[in-house]
């Protein structure tokens, strides 16, 4: 039994948490705050019942950690105490017990608790008597033409596998009804006639049903399973949501409810489990709906609930401040996609380089898909982009096409000091660093030799666990037409392009896998200013034809590359003035890139706004970022070392001399 107490006051809750955990089976974590139970209820693999104080003061309640507990561990239990007459309150209680007469004694806070286990509606005692049972299907089993991978979840009357439809080879997610079930001919009614309303429902947002079935006896259904993770795998990685990302997904689940209540569907409570974000930033979600002889549900607490399971994924200032004005009152899903307006218009009247210089920055946008909301966010500015027309009247490009950049070319940095940042002088031992920045091709062999190898050899020691490749988005339509050496959608690429759309990690196994390391923000900054600290590669004056950058960008890619000759990435092997001292290409413009570390270690920075985050830092300017003095010495703060964008990539570094 598995039981989270949270009592306010520190002179009683060690006393009472003891009194509870003498009780045989039962384990008792107890915590002082709202926050702390969240926190807790994030990691919990269990939970069997919640004692919470009702009220605790202005701006914290055990409603909100209600809420929480039940969207994690709907199955839960919950005993309210409180110090407070509750009257008024009734709605917000919801029909859970309550144990009044505070102080109360050990003896009824005990005898309370066990009372709250066995007044749960009976298809809740069902799950908790057979917590956790063995699968029904085990792994291997095929079910007509799929077959059974792992449960992914154990619900009162069913259980959800994750499947491969063996035909066309799709992964799908498998419902089946629970075999024990099956004799009970009100259970299976309620099972078809849920498949019947899912298969109704049609929309972007919801997860569509595939196809019902019935086979040797066994009752199913499959569906989609969504693109990307849901917020369970993501807080189970560390990883947390800007504000952005949580402007668009909150949309997003709220336009999903809905579409579906308007139509008069029920559904049960959304869950961490059910929510996925796709690797452009949208959200999706499960297809919970109902048929309406269900439990009905306030539209205004679902919300609550969905902004209280949220709101611990945020940890930057603006984030947190979205958050907390949505708490402020109460709204229905409508009403929610009204409040979120104003947030995402500003967004999207952002032109796309201005995104993509907020990526650089910090800021981080989502993508979608084919609706009009798809175009909303920066890695929309991919396909936007991508799909750019043919760069007529632009400047004529001068390519010199010599041979392909197989491998790094290596440049030796010679031992001694330099300028650094404004007026600093720092000392460095000697380094090689890579001529150019890392290819298409170059990293097509990378990917390849990853095909020959254990998939995991070259990661980082603390690559999320959730991220399981390394290859970026539209990464086969990109190669192709690279290889191709053509246009791709009016841009000019070739395999000399530089890799973009990766993300830390990518660069890091990458540079592991090639027998190097990225460089440090010290290694970059001499490599690109030289001893005595320029301003630009090629000297101290400003010149905007020397370097591949955004004064000349145009987002419609009508008129851009007048300047440089180019609106987007440039191939390296082209005749470059973009060139440090120490004959290093593209430092100024063309590509940002990644970077190791402020210091030589294995430590990132600290961000400067949110001291405890640290995270990689991106160095040099890129083609939407106008030309500016300072192109070679801003730090450029990511919000994540999963963090992609159309004009990020990276070059290579080395302690010592390249092997001939």
């Amino acid at each position: 039994m598995t039981i989270l107490f949270l009592d306010v006051n520190a002179a009683t809750r060690g006393e009472r948490a003891a009194a509870l955990s003498q009780q045989t089976g039962w384990e008792v974590t107890s915590v002082a705050t709202v926050a702390e139970g969240r926190a807790w209820l994030l990691k919990a693999r269990f939970l069997d019942l919640l004692i919470t104080e009702a009220i605790i003061d202005a701006e914290n309640s055990g409603f909100a950690l209600r809420d929480a507990a039940l969207a994690r561990f709907p199955n839960a239990h919950v005993l309210f105490t409180t110090r407070y007459d509750l009257t008024g309150y009734e709605a917000k209680i919801s029909g859970w017990p309550v144990l009044a007469d505070a102080p109360y004694s050990l003896e009824k806070l005990i005898a309370k608790s066990i009372k709250a286990l066995e007044i749960d509606p009976p298809t809740q005692m069902l799950v908790l008597a057979e917590k956790s049972p063995p699968p029904s299907l085990q792994s291997g089993t095929m079910l007509g033409q799929y077959q059974v991978l792992e449960r992914l979840s154990y619900e009162n009357e069913s259980e959800t596998y994750r499947a491969i439809q063996v035909s066309v080879q799709r992964p799908v997610a498998l419902v089946l009804l629970r075999p024990e079930l099956l004799h009970r001919p009100e259970v299976v009614d309620r099972f078809k006639a849920r498949e019947r309303l899912k298969a109704s429902i049609m929309h972007t947002r919801i997860a569509p049903l595939y196809e019902a079935g019935t086979v040797n006896g066994l009752i199913f259904y499959t569906r989609e399973l969504p693109r990307g993770r849901n917020l369970e795998e993501i807080t189970l990685a560390g990883e947390t949501l800007s504000e952005r990302k949580v402007a668009e997904l909150l949309y997003g689940v709220a336009e999903a409810m809905d579409y579906a209540i308007e139509r008069g569907c029920y559904h049960r409570r959304l869950e961490s489990r059910d929510i996925f974000i796709d690797p452009q930033g949208q959200a999706s979600i499960v297809n919970i709906f109902r048929p309406a002889d269900s439990r009905s549900r306030d539209p205004k607490e679902e919300v609550a609930a969905l902004i209280a399971l949220v709101e611990p994924l945020t940890t930057d200032g603006k984030a947190r401040g979205l958050i907390a004005k949505l708490s402020e009152e109460e709204r229905d899903w409508k009403g929610l996609m009204d409040s979120l307006d104003d947030v995402r218009d500003a967004m999207r009247e952002r032109s796309i380089m201005r995104r993509i210089e907020a990526e650089e920055g910090g800021g981080k946008s989502g993508g979608a898909s084919t609706p009009w909301w798809i175009w909303v966010s920066a890695l929309a500015a991919i396909g936007i982009v991508f799909a750019l027309g043919n760069l007529a009247g632009t400047a004529t490009p001068n390519v010199v096409a010599a041979t392909i950049l197989r491998t790094p070319e290596m440049v030796e940095i010679p031992a001694g000091s330099f300028k650094y940042q404004k007026n600093e002088r720092r000392s460095l031992p000697a380094f090689w660093i890579s001529r150019h920045e890392v290819t298409i091709g170059q990293y097509a062999d990378f990917l390849a030799a990853l095909k020959k190898t254990a998939a995991t050899s070259f990661d980082h020691p603390e690559q999320p666990k959730t991220k399981v490749t390394h290859i970026p988005p539209k990464w086969s339509d990109t190669y192709a037409a690279a290889k191709a050496g053509a246009t791709f959608n009016g841009q000019p690429i070739s395999l000399n392009t530089p890799v973009t759309q990766v993300d830390w990690w990518d660069a890091y196994a990458f540079a592991k896998w090639s027998g190097m390391r990225l460089p440090t923000e010290e290694e970059w900054e001499k490599a690109a200013r030289g001893e005595k600290g320029l301003l630009f590669p090629w000297g101290e004056k400003s010149a905007k034809d020397k370097a591949n950058l955004g004064d000349d960008y145009d987002a419609n890619g009508k008129k851009g590359g007048k300047i440089d000759g180019y609106n987007l990435f440039a191939p390296g092997d082209r005749a470059c003035a973009d060139v440090s001292p120490y004959g290093i290409h593209d430092m100024a413009g063309n590509v940002s890139e990644w970077t190791a570390s402020e210091f030589r270690g294995e430590s990132w920075p600290a961000h400067p706004d949110f001291p405890d985050l640290r995270i990689p830092v991106v160095r040099g300017g890129h083609f939407a970022l106008k030309n500016s003095d300072d192109l070679l010495t801003t730090r450029f703060f990511t919000e994540s070392a999963s963090e992609t964008t159309l004009a990020r990539g990276f070059r290579v570094a080395s302690d010592v001399a390249p092997t001939k």
